[in-house]
């Protein structure tokens, strides 16, 4: 991960509070185990990362300070907290690496020790995610702005696989180099995809069963590569759009021209920069 030279913005507020808010409604959606497994995710997902950078690493005692930020009854104190560290000039890989990767792996250990609750821990994990969208919004995309690719996926469990094939080759005969991804685990998605250099992402999935995976795969996914814009189809959109709606994605279509036309848009925003 690199970062900006130059003045270090704080938290966009905006898309702090926006991304925070359509997350709890998702969350109010859903059953309780899939909130848990989405809670379970971003922990695991931040938790991961770990730097090899030479700034020295906030002590447990700092850490402890954000996670409780965190859960705090002020829907404010923790991006507060991270706002000051970008204000006194933490750069956005230390934020990352540093402190949101300690406070993920340090509230992981606090929920396996009991020494938190659920709810405590899917609120902190919200507004992790939260501060983490924020502050992706200043990362450059890491693909080729100019170049008409993309990566097609059906989401984990996903049996029906005729029409995103039908739509990769649409997409193929209209000139776009399309990376298609059928029968993949969770974790072979994130992964496989992370490595790509595409800047769009569209994922299939066909019935409500999917709801679970496909927003357990967006999350990892804007995590894993902020940047990248995420496009939803299928079946799943025309029963669940008001679902679809709260997920962290860019859009959603119904058929291949809606589609063609979110991605020639998302194409053109890059390259104007």
């Amino acid at each position: 991960m690199s970062d900006e030279s130059g003045p270090r913005p704080v938290l966009d507020t905006a898309v702090y509070s926006e991304v925070q808010t359509r997350l709890r409604a998702l969350k109010g959606r859903l059953p309780e185990a899939s909130v848990r497994n989405l809670a379970q995710e971003v922990i695991r997902r931040l938790a991961h990362d770990v730097t090899t950078t030479p700034v020295s690493p906030p002590t447990d005692g700092v850490i402890s300070l954000l996670c409780k930020a965190l859960m705090s009854d002020d829907d404010q104190e923790g991006a507060a907290f991270v706002s000051a560290l970008r204000s006194d000039g933490a750069t956005l890989e230390t934020v990352y690496l540093h402190y949101l990767a300690g406070a993920a792996r340090m509230l992981g250990t606090w929920w396996e020790e009991d020494r938190v609750s659920f709810v405590e821990v899917t609120l902190a994990t919200s507004r992790m995610y939260a501060i983490m969208r924020s502050l992706g919004r200043e990362l450059p995309s890491h693909g080729l702005a100019d170049r008409k690719a993309a990566v097609f996926a059906t989401v984990p469990g996903e049996g029906h696989i005729l029409g995103v094939k039908m739509a990769a080759d649409l997409f193929r005969k209209d000139g776009w180099d399309i990376e298609l991804k059928l029968g993949k685990t969770h974790d072979e998605l994130v992964e496989e995809i992370g490595r790509s250099d595409v800047v769009i992402i569209g994922l299939s999935a066909s019935s409500e069963r999917s709801l679970e995976a496909l927003s357990k795969l967006v999350i990892a996914l804007r995590i894993k590569t902020p940047s990248t814009a995420i496009f939803v189809s299928g079946n799943v959109v025309a029963n669940h759009a008001d679902i679809i709606e709260l997920m962290d994605v860019d859009g959603w279509a119904t058929d291949y021209d809606e589609a063609r036309a979110h991605f020639e848009a998302r194409v053109a925003e890059l390259a104007r920069g």
